[in-house]
């Protein structure tokens, strides 16, 4: 069986072998291999790939310069990135630390008690809409005193240190595994909260939309729910029909793309492969477990809901923190709807509709986000980059 995970570590032991202990998605295992095999991965190239444009012309006719990679500063597994309005990074590093860099220097802002076992961790961020007036700065997490349950908390930024932590979204289920947790958090055009959540390895409950799991749900930002919601007053189900939902982007018009991790196995599914994109709406329904991919039967009588606009087939892609990239986006990315490859440790750059892949771009495992500087800001398991001019 082909073992995927938006997480993976290695270390050396006295043998000098290389172990890679691999969160599955449906299980967690240890295999050995050669070093050899594993500077093999490592040295996957950190730049663009040769399909990336390389100059494109700017609207008065002269050649804008290629975008390069370096590194902007060292992060432990940042799993999510956000600016502020003041230009700061914020930057959570999946152990339990809030950190901002404004290009100088680094701060820790905050720090929660967080548990990594399996796929927990501290795996959201957001910074309010309203930040010059408010201060608030957001984050999800998976609880270190209770392994089956995640929350959302925020903090006020006071002069750097994140003050007043307050739970907002509390008991969010994490499941008894290790896989399948989400853990995305984004702010709409409408000023509501998003969340991502995995279906913990209870595949029917993604289609039962009196549960949490296995969908994208909404929130006030206080963390009481809005009225509006499609599926009943009081419950936070905004879309339903998702597996481990890891990635959340809204387009300058509104439009709301997620990437969503296919079947590894369970649910009586191949072992790899089946990645998608999803266009989630109101009330939108996006297969899982009774269909995957490009609508493949799995369970029950038929398909119900959406295809996803993009699907991988039978490739591992692994795909974590999505963005969409402005017109003032780095040269040849402008207009695109991006999100990093966990497993192939790449870009994938796609239309803007998320329905067609362009090209391979620069490293990304974990996040992207376009900065203040219009450049791609990056993350993987020990650094964070950017990409532009």
């Amino acid at each position: 069986m082909t073992l995927k995970s938006p997480f993976l570590m290695i270390r050396s032991d006295a043998a000098g072998l290389a172990t890679i202990q691999v969160v599955n998605r449906h299980l967690c295992v240890v295999r050995m291999v050669q070093i050899a095999a594993v500077l093999a991965v490592v040295a996957l190239s950190a730049c663009t790939s040769s399909t990336a444009p390389s100059t494109t012309s700017s609207s008065s006719g002269s050649p804008q310069p290629s975008p390069k990679l370096t590194t902007y500063t060292a992060a432990d597994f940042a799993t999510a990135l956000a600016w502020a309005p003041d230009k700061r990074l914020f930057y959570a590093e999946r152990s339990g630390t809030i950190r901002t860099f404004d290009g100088t220097t680094r701060h820790t802002f905050a720090t929660v008690s967080t548990s990594t076992e399996g796929e927990r961790g501290l795996l959201g961020l957001a910074i309010s809409p309203t930040f010059d007036k408010d201060h608030f700065v957001y984050a999800f997490y998976s609880r270190a005193d209770d392994l089956t349950r995640q929350r959302v908390v925020r903090w006020l930024d006071r002069d750097g240190i994140g003050t007043n932590v307050t739970t907002i979204i509390d008991n969010l289920p994490a499941g008894p595994d290790c896989c399948h947790k989400g853990g995305r958090i984004a702010f709409g055009p409408d000023g509501k909260l998003y969340v991502t959540m995995g279906e913990n390895h209870m595949a029917a409950e993604a289609q039962n939309t009196a549960s949490l799991r296995g969908k994208i749900l909404r929130y006030n930002p206080d963390g009481t729910v809005p009225d509006d919601n499609p599926f009943g007053r009081g419950n936070p189900v905004w879309a339903i029909g998702l597996r481990n939902p890891f990635g959340l982007a809204f387009s300058p018009d509104g439009k709301l793309l997620v990437t969503d991790n296919g079947p590894s196995g369970d649910a009586g599914t191949p072992g790899s492969g089946w990645d998608e994109v999803d266009l989630v709406v109101r009330g939108g329904n996006y297969q899982w477990p009774t269909c995957f991919g490009d609508g493949r039967h799995l369970q029950g009588l038929y398909c119900v809901g959406s295809l996803p606009t993009w699907q991988s087939g039978s490739e591992d892609v692994v795909p974590t923190g999505a963005t969409f990239v402005s017109q003032k986006g780095p040269s040849g990315y402008q207009g695109t709807f991006v999100f990093c490859s966990y497993s192939e440790a790449r870009l994938k750059v796609m239309s803007s509709d998320g329905t067609r892949p362009l090209f391979d771009g620069p490293r990304c495992q974990l996040d992207v986000k376009e900065g203040p500087d219009h450049a791609l800001y990056l993350s993987d398991t020990s650094s964070i980059y950017r990409f532009g001019p």
